[in-house]
């Protein structure tokens, strides 16, 4: 798999890895809140991006949250 290397929304190859509070909204059960997930940032707008790892670590995240 590659490694994202630029933004894909304004082009620029500044991005960082962060930590990030989230929020998804969904009909049911309503939002859904993670805590401290870290994910890819661009430096120049702000769009965020998920590697594999990042993804699947927010998916059990998630997971989690929905099975309680």
């Amino acid at each position: 798999m590659r490694k994202l290397n630029e933004c894909v929304e304004c082009g620029s190859k500044s991005l960082r890895t962060v930590r990030k509070n989230l929020e998804f909204k969904r009909e049911n059960p309503g939002k859904i809140s993670v805590k401290d997930q870290e994910c890819l940032e661009c430096a120049n707008c702000g769009e965020l991006y998920f590697d594999e790892k990042q993804s699947d670590e927010l998916a059990r995240k998630i997971d989690r949250k929905l099975k309680h």
